[in-house]
């Protein structure tokens, strides 16, 4: 088995391409980290298995041709500790566009989601997170996520709430932002064929300073190829009530990495 470090290692080198994109700039950004959380609430576990990793990588592809690549990292170190056991460590990296080139992300996004409680059936987590901003904007905006997650039979269903501030506020970095999500999914039957889909739906709040608020539907199907593999496709109307709605379509997929042991 590969040793912890070459896995790594391999997970970066391969983010690098992830990164690299081309979107027009009347199509508005989605964030890696927001579609990651969205699927935590109803298809994802809320962390990733301790001792393993997870990739997510994925396209937002809009009507008018343009598209973004997105990719995130997570990572649960085994430990007896909440947060050496219970915390999940992830990064992602983010999109950039400039006169329509193809250039690196805009920014990196870290974040450490924690279990607080871990129920049979509800499960509460925290996550603070900070997004480094490289271009176009300055500084960083920093905050967290508070996560829960109701499981019962086949059914999924959770809420989100996330508070983040810019360090450095500017017209395309808000001072402050609140997003209050909602999600439900459902496995379509317990075992056989369709056992391996799990149809989901999700609506979003957001509010940023010196701007009306907005609401946004998201709504997909996902597919458990195997048990450390699965894809996802998703349609997605951004703003869909307030500001300037844009309709995408989503594709991703998620890997888990064997368990990762020392040597």
């Amino acid at each position: 088995m590969l040793s912890r470090a070459a896995i790594l290692g391999l997970l970066l080198h391969a983010a690098i391409p992830a990164a690299l994109f081309h979107r027009g700039d009347s199509v508005p950004a989605e964030r890696a980290p927001a579609i990651t959380l969205r699927k935590r609430i109803h298809v994802n576990t809320l962390i990733t298995p301790p001792g393993t990793a997870e990739i997510e990588y994925g396209g937002s592809f809009s009507w008018d041709g343009s598209f973004t690549l997105p990719m995130t990292l997570h990572y649960t170190p085994e430990g007896p500790y909440a947060w050496w056991g219970r915390t999940e460590f992830a990064v992602a990296f983010d999109s950039l566009s400039h006169d329509s080139a193809t250039k690196f992300g805009d920014r990196a996004s870290v974040a450490a989601t924690c279990v607080v409680h871990d129920g049979d059936k509800l499960d509460i987590a925290i996550a603070p997170q900070a997004s480094f901003l490289w271009h176009g904007d300055s500084g960083a905006r920093i905050g967290a996520t508070a996560i829960a997650r109701y499981d019962a039979g086949r059914n999924s269903a959770g809420v989100t709430f996330t508070w983040t501030g810019a360090t450095h506020a500017s017209t395309t970095n808000p001072a402050g932002t609140l997003d209050v999500g909602a999600g439900y999914g459902r496995r379509l039957m317990a075992s056989g064929p369709l056992s391996h889909l799990t149809p989901h739906v999700n609506a979003l709040y957001e509010k940023s300073s010196g701007t009306d608020r907005q609401v946004s539907l998201f709504e997909g199907v996902e597919y458990q190829v195997t048990d450390p593999f699965s894809v996802d496709f998703s349609f997605q109307q951004i703003a869909l009530w307030g500001g300037q709605t844009s309709n995408q379509f989503v594709v991703g997929m998620t890997l888990y990495t064997p368990k990762l042991r020392r040597h």
